[in-house]
């Protein structure tokens, strides 16, 4: 990958077309002057960790684009002159849009980049953590797995701030504090332990928790199990409950 890919796309065009896009092309530069060119679907490109604007010609226009629809619905009101579709944009040839407009689009998809980093780096230590309960429970070879299997999922599909791994040699849930334990001792019934934290707070008041199914057993004023049959029933009482449960951890 390198520019001159995209001197050699540049290079076959017809002079009006090259000069068009030279000009998007200086404009995609100055706005991301760290980029890396090259191609991408056979067309010119920057390349900044992930493609952030490439740019074409076709036989009656040009083409530019944001390497992401949501940038391109974020400006609709300044591409509205443009036909615009959701990937890009068309332009004429000999008009290309103004460089200020190019930087606005370039540092949005940065932006964008930046921030949907620091989320995959969460999304792939949750994976390994979810991993970690799976060996966990192959290893013990429990007789309720395939349940335990379905009340991980509810639990952690109650809020997108939850969290899986091993706690107490048992698959445990958490938000900034661990909340929630499954009672892997019980053979007989399928049991998750809630409670506030990995210590117990002092002078803690039992938490207001609508119950309607009778799932909960309340052991002390910080603490409940939760007792769950395999029933889609038990299972939204018991994802209701969880998003109660984590405003008070």
């Amino acid at each position: 990958m390198s520019a001159k890919d995209a001197d050699s796309y540049l290079a076959k065009l017809s002079a009006d077309k090259r000069a068009t896009l030279e000009k998007v092309r200086r404009a995609i530069r100055a706005a991301a002057p760290d980029a890396e060119e090259g191609l991408s679907y056979g067309m010119p490109a920057f390349i900044q960790g992930k493609s952030i604007a490439g740019y074409s010609a076709s036989a009656g226009h040009c083409s530019y684009f944001p390497m992401s629809g949501a940038i391109t619905a974020q400006f609709e009101d300044e591409l509205a002159k443009y036909e615009v579709s959701k990937g890009g944009f068309r332009f004429p040839i000999g008009k290309p849009p103004p460089a200020a407009l190019i930087r606005k689009l370039v540092k949005a998809r940065l932006a964008e980049i930046a921030k949907t980093a620091p989320e995959k780096k969460v999304a792939a230590k949750r994976a390994k953590l979810a991993d970690d309960v799976d060996a966990l429970l192959d290893g013990l070879e429990h007789p309720r797995r395939k349940e335990i299997d379905a009340i991980r999922k509810v639990i952690g599909g109650a809020d997108k701030s939850i969290s899986e791994g091993v706690k107490w040699n048992a698959p445990s849930f958490r938000t900034q504090e661990w909340f929630a334990t499954v009672n892997l001792r019980s053979k007989a019934e399928l049991q998750v332990v809630l409670h506030l934290g990995a210590k117990v707070r002092a002078g803690q008041k039992r938490p207001v928790i609508a119950d309607p199914n009778s799932l909960l057993k309340w052991l002390a004023n910080d603490r409940a199990m939760a007792t769950v049959s395999d029933t889609p029933a038990d299972r939204k009482a018991l994802a209701a409950i969880v998003r109660q449960w984590i405003k008070f951890v």
